[in-house]
């Protein structure tokens, strides 16, 4: 057991100390200052305190993006409970399983949500003591668990004292992306995050005068880090939109003067690629970060041509179990004006250890493609209630991330593919991030994905997808031909269909799994 630390929330008190009347939030026109967010948050613990809520419980939070997530996540960081956010987008069943597998005792539900949870769910969760909606359409009609939100939020009461953790207490449990089976409950310690949300706006570069475009969902730990956590630290303000929409990208960077803008490449793609981008001013931009999936290199090239070389453009690695991030790489031009070294993840970030590995955990030499495997303070402590499952994912300290990738000389490293998604082709290994590449270097398209189909002959074939930028298009015979030209033959898709999008998560993340199902006859 470690010895008694602070708490989370530490930082967003001492914020409302030395900087109570800067901005730290801004939402659908109004701005809240780090005061008035603490005043928010002591409060709804104070609601929280009087229904019985006490350290080590877990509050799931499955709110549309708003102040109010932020309010509740940090008024049970404040009681030293667990946050458990849960995916908005998640259907009866899967809500019925994230909150028994993972035991939850409290949760906050956006009212237009609460229809999802059926009387035969709360039926199936007697360990779910309460049900707060939020909203005016409260739901109390389901069950005598379920009441108003606003009884937490006006309460007469505050909170002044926070509840002291130890090292190794979770604080938050986050489900992975449920892509392959269930989702499963990382358990991440204040431990695990004081070593990497807490130092990640340091490596990130960002300071109190930043402000902060937030477009992302803030229930996976990309927007929970990068923006809520990152704001607390810095006293940076942070621009909230309550869901991705390009344009009201584009309004908020020029309105606000945002100078940071987290996002995965399918966001960062439509912001650039709008009709409407070349009338927006987006000269304040001073940093972008670019993670949650290979970023191609025509991509990188464009934010350089639309928003100026001296943007400091980053793409990161992370993964859920890891905390967030685990490596950066800052992106630069060479003479030539081509991207130095273009599908680099980076180098490992300080205090983190990774290496490539074959199938025993040997790490490999530079060269040689392996599963990338992280050791460090920042690695989970564990699925919960999973420990089989834990056991398979953490050897020997060493997180399997299942993501295959190679080292260069001087220690880059650079993701070929997910493990899962490698295509074999009659013995050889086709990597779909190879093909991807190529179809993105045609200059009509904005987005493409490469699955495996069965196929008598070899086994498994390589079949390609792609949407079009807005206003231009491109002829299936054009693209196969470019991938001829630059693939070797056994990597040239067998067919290549053109979809309107291409199936995505919540976060932007394309979903191979809805192309594998997609009926392509």
């Amino acid at each position: 057991m470690g010895k008694p630390v602070a708490n989370i929330a530490d930082n967003l008190f001492e914020r409302a100390r030395v900087d109570g009347e800067k901005t730290a939030l801004i939402f659908a026109g109004q701005h809240l200052s780090f005061a008035q967010l603490q005043a928010r948050v002591r409060t709804a613990a104070a609601g929280l305190a009087a229904a019985g809520f006490s350290p080590g419980d877990k509050l799931a939070i499955m709110v549309s993006t708003s102040p109010e997530f932020i309010v509740f996540e940090f008024a049970a960081f404040v009681l030293g409970g667990i946050v458990v956010p849960l995916n908005v987008h998640y259907k009866p069943n899967e809500i019925d399983y994230a909150l028994g597998s993972c035991e939850v005792d409290f949760l906050v539900v956006q009212d237009e949500l609460v229809e999802r949870l059926g009387v035969e769910t709360l039926d199936r969760l007697p360990l779910l003591r309460q049900v707060w909606v939020l909203g005016p359409r409260h739901g109390a009609d389901l069950s005598a668990r379920v009441a108003s939100a606003a009884r937490l939020l006006e309460h007469s009461c505050a909170i002044d004292e926070l509840v002291h953790r130890r090292a190794d207490d979770v604080a938050l449990m986050l489900h992975t992306s449920a892509t392959t089976g269930k989702a499963k409950g990382v358990m991440l310690t204040l431990a695990n995050l004081q070593a990497n949300y807490d130092r990640t706006p340091d490596w990130l570069g960002l300071r109190g005068d930043d402000c902060i475009l937030c477009a992302l969902p803030l229930y996976n730990t990309f927007g929970l880090n990068q923006c809520i956590n990152a704001i607390m630290v810095t006293g940076a303000t942070m621009v909230l939109l309550p869901r991705f929409d390009a344009v009201e990208c584009l309004k908020a960077i020029q309105s606000h003067r945002c100078t940071f803008f987290p996002a995965v490449p399918t966001m960062l793609q439509k912001v650039l690629n709008d009709p409407q981008a070349p009338q927006f001013d987006l000269t304040s931009m001073r940093r972008l970060l670019v993670g949650a999936a290979p970023v191609p290199g025509p991509l990188l090239e464009q934010v350089y041509r639309t928003m100026g070389t001296e943007t400091v453009v980053m793409t990161g690695y992370g993964l859920t179990e890891a905390s967030a991030l685990v490596s950066l790489e800052h992106t630069v031009l060479d003479a030539d004006g081509s991207l130095r070294r273009p599908k680099s993840i980076g180098r490992a970030l300080p205090g983190i250890q990774m290496i490539i590995a074959d199938e025993q955990g040997v790490e490999l030499a530079p060269g040689l493609v392996g599963q990338i495997c992280i050791k460090g303070p920042n690695v989970m402590k564990g699925y919960y209630k999973l420990p089989a499952e834990t056991a398979q994912a953490v050897v020997d300290g060493w997180l399997q991330t299942g993501d295959l990738g190679v080292m260069d000389e001087e220690r880059y490293f650079y993701i070929v593919d997910r493990k899962k998604d490698l295509i074999i082709r009659g013995g050889q290994n086709i990597y779909p991030a190879d093909i991807e590449e190529a179809l993105y270097h045609h200059p009509a398209v904005a987005e493409a994905a490469v699955v495996g189909r069965p196929d008598e002959l070899f086994g498994e074939v390589p079949e390609a997808f792609v949407a079009f930028k807005p206003g231009s298009a491109a002829t299936v015979a054009e693209l196969m031909d470019l991938c001829k030209l630059e693939l070797a033959y056994f990597k040239v898709p067998k067919a290549i269909h053109v979809l309107a999008e291409l199936p995505k998560g919540p976060t932007g993340k394309i979903l191979r799994r809805g192309l594998r199902a997609a009926d392509t006859v």
